[in-house]
Formats: structure tokens, sequence, C-alpha cells
């Protein structure tokens, strides 16, 4: 019998499950132990193969003392970190990271989001109000799914939602998870749930709005939680799996993910699954490295970022069900015969928020400054401090 395990699953969101599974835990790159078993019975292991999978290389499991066990190890693919105990603070380690024009800009895109919203920024780590939970993760999966219709995409963590949201309350109480969300007023305008284990923050799932996007607030959320790591003596903050194109900017490491294979030697059925599942990964990976080799992937990851980028522009002209252009008018163009104002903040003129946030971005000014006018149905205008514009709206069928 093969007994599937999904390790980052188990540790991660499920910690009461530990006890079932491992007897110790240790951390080679912090070289400390994160987990010991005070239970003195694991895993059986009679006639039965274990398959542990998603394991980063850096954590060592013990299964436990029966001699009767082997374990197969197989690197599979990587996973990319922040390695902070190289550096003593997030100035540092921007500093050696990034050109001083880029850090410059981090600043920008922060300065700017605060000049035109009231930004606040709150972690929720060891108390979160159940009533402000369960509000923010009514947000949480719209801010995810939104972002991802946008660019066609599907998300993974969608399909397992329920698992975050009833995980998840616990896991902030018990200190065992953060969630980081930036507000505008009372309005989340981004989350991130960060499970944490030892001196380790698991960058695991993470949403913003994206009527917001011009102000790159991924970065500002991104560099606020590197605050917070250096703040609470985090040493690593593990970016785990998937390709984007962010985490290649802020990895200092990569790791291997293994699979583990656990099984029972003196059964002949129990070796034979066991060696059986370990050529067919073997094989994959093998494969894997060939086309490495070949540049593939580069090859593939250039495609990725390209079309990502491409979609990411697109974005800018798009919200949803509307695409729109945005022109500044002239000093002497007349806008005084205009006297239908309306209310950005109704629901019916969702629409409209992304562009006069665009907008904003370029005025520099609070978003209690501008006043929006109705022209007509598909045209409108946001008279600022300085500018105006003209905002033209067209529906996509």
């Amino acid at each position: 019998m093969l007994i599937n395990i999904d390790f980052l699953d188990r540790i991660l969101l499920k910690p009461k499950a530990l006890a079932l599974f491992y007897a110790e835990l240790k951390n080679k790159l912090t070289k400390s132990t994160i987990y010991i078993n005070k239970k003195s019975n694991v895993l059986d292991f009679n006639k039965k193969t274990y398959f542990f999978n998603d394991v980063p290389d850096y954590i060592i499991p013990s299964i436990g003392s029966n001699n009767n066990i082997k374990l197969i190890k197989l690197n599979t693919y990587k996973g990319s970190m922040i390695n902070l105990s190289d550096y003593e603070s997030v100035d540092q380690y921007l500093k050696a990271n990034f050109s001083s024009d880029r850090r410059s800009k981090f600043n920008t895109y922060k300065k700017r989001l605060e000049k035109c919203f009231n930004i606040t920024y709150k972690v929720y780590f060891g108390s979160i109000d159940k009533v402000e939970y369960d509000r923010l993760f009514v947000f949480f999966p719209e801010m995810i799914k939104k972002r991802f219709d946008l660019l066609g995409k599907d998300h993974y963590d969608l399909t397992v939602w329920d698992r975050y949201e009833q995980n998840g309350y616990d896991l902030i109480n018990q200190k065992r998870a953060c969630l980081f969300v930036i507000y505008d007023n009372d309005k989340p305008i981004s989350i991130s749930l960060n499970p944490v284990m030892g001196n380790i923050l698991y960058g695991f799932v993470r949403g913003f709005d994206v009527d917001y996007s011009k102000f790159y607030i991924g970065f500002i959320d991104l560099i606020y939680q590197l605050e917070w790591c250096f703040n609470n003596n985090i040493k690593v903050f593990d970016l785990v799996k998937g390709f984007f194109s962010y985490k290649a900017k802020f990895t200092t490491n990569t790791y291997y993910f293994q699979s583990h294979i656990a099984y029972d030697k003196k059964s002949i059925a129990s070796t034979s699954i066991a060696l059986t599942k370990a050529l067919k990964i073997k094989s994959f990976y093998t494969m894997v490295r060939l086309l490495k080799k070949l540049n593939v992937d580069t090859l593939y990851h250039y495609y990725i970022t390209k079309k990502n980028k491409e979609k990411e522009e697109a974005l800018k002209q798009t919200n949803i069900n509307y695409k729109y252009k945005t022109i500044p008018l002239n000093i002497d163009d007349d806008i005084s015969k205009l006297d239908i104002v309306i209310d950005l903040f109704r629901e019916e003129y969702d629409f409209l928020r992304k562009p006069a946030y665009d907008i904003l971005y370029t005025l520099q000014e609070p978003i209690t400054s501008i006043t929006i006018y109705k022209e007509n149905e598909e045209i409108f205008i946001l008279k600022g401090i300085k500018k105006s514009y003209k905002i033209t709206v067209a529906k996509v069928f």
C-alpha cells in the first residue's frame, strides 16, 4: 500500500498531524530543531510504503528509530528563498540586491500610495478577531480570482481555499502563521497568509486588489513582510515553489524540493512499491534535467515572463468587462458645463476605479481632492487639483 503525504501541507497547515508522521524535524540552514515528537509511536510501517512529497532539502525529517525503515530521498524541482541571516536589516538586504535606481522606485511606489490613499499596515500574529478574520477571507480569494481572471489563468490555491480558511484562524492565534494586510481606510487591498515554523517564514499565498496595481502594491507588500522578518528574528523567507518574475528579483538562494519514500525493507511488497515509485520519479526528473541542459526551461520561463508582462500591460487598459483610455485635458478645455458628479465608490462605478487610481499615481494627489464628472455612459472627466483627464470607457463583449 502506497500512502501519499503532502509534506508542506502537513507541517504548515495541519500541525496537529505532525505527531502522526515524524519523530523529529531539523533545519540544517539554521542548525536548529524545528519539532520533536513527544509521543512514543509514529508511523506504522508494517508492509506499508509512505510517499512524502515536497520536502525542502534544508529540512531533515526523522521517521523513527525502527531499523526496518528505509528512506529514499530524490531531488525534484527547485524552490527559492531569501536567506536573511546574511543581512542585518531590510535596508542592507535591498542595497546588496538592488540598484539605487530600483530602490528609489520602491520608495516612490510606497510614498505615492500613502499620499493618494489613507494607508495602514497590519500584521496579525498571535491574535486576530474572528469577525475581522472572516471579513478578510471574503476579500482574499476575490482579489486573487479577479487578478487571475484578467490574466486568463487559473490559480491552484483557489481550488483548496477551504483548507486555508479553516486552518488559518487557529494558526494565526497559535503564532504558526502571519496574516499581512494593507488597508485603504478599512478596505483590505493586499493580503498575504504566511505560515511560520521556527525562524522560517513561508510565502504561501498572497493577493492584492488590481485596481491599485499602478502602485506596484505587490512590491510594497513584500518589502513590508521583509521588515517584519528582520524585526522578529526570521532567518529564512521561503518563497516556496512556482515560477513568478518577482521571486527571481528577490531570491538570494535556491534549494531542491525532494520526494521521500519510506518503506518496510522486510516486506517484499513494500520494497517493490518503493523502488517502482523511485524509478518513475528518477526517470521523470532525468528528462527534466536533460531539457534544462538544452535550455528549454530558460526559453519557457522567458516566454512565460514575456506573456505575463504583455498581460500585465493589457491590464492597464482593462478592467474585467471594460477597456479604457485616458487623455490629459488642456487648461482651456471647458468642463464647467458638466454637472453630473459621480461617487466612485458606488458599486455601479467599480469599473472606473482602476483608471482613476492610475491617474492618481501620476497626479500624486489625495483621492479626496478629485472630482469625477459623467459626460455620458462612455466618457467621464476626472478633475484634480492641477490637471484634468478624460476617461473613455468601452464595454468588452
